[in-house]
């Protein structure tokens, strides 16, 4: 009966220290383990995030230079953004 328990425990310890081993294999020193998989993916949802981004970025972009076709956008548009200004007018700039 003695002898059984024995070896029960040490298979039992066999087995621990072979699940242990696996489980550093995966997580620590394979190629692809866990660590590296974690951070590929962080690094993954970052682009995705900054592809979202510059999409939208695009889109509003293409309004704007849908837009600037029309005149009266466009002499709006510059007058707001690089303020220009017709000739004999002007500018007063009030900051808030």
């Amino acid at each position: 009966m003695n002898f059984s328990v024995n070896k029960f425990l040490k298979d039992r310890r066999l087995w621990m220290i072979s699940i242990i081993i696996f489980i550093l294999l995966i997580t620590v020193f394979d190629k692809n383990n866990l660590i590296e998989v974690w951070k590929l993916n962080q690094q993954l949802n970052e682009l995705e995030s900054q592809r979202d981004y510059y999409q939208q970025k695009i889109t509003q972009d293409s309004t704007i230079l849908e837009n600037l076709k029309d005149d009266t956008f466009l002499e709006r548009y510059a007058r707001e953004h690089y303020l220009m200004k017709r000739q004999g007018e002007t500018i007063y700039i009030i900051k808030e």
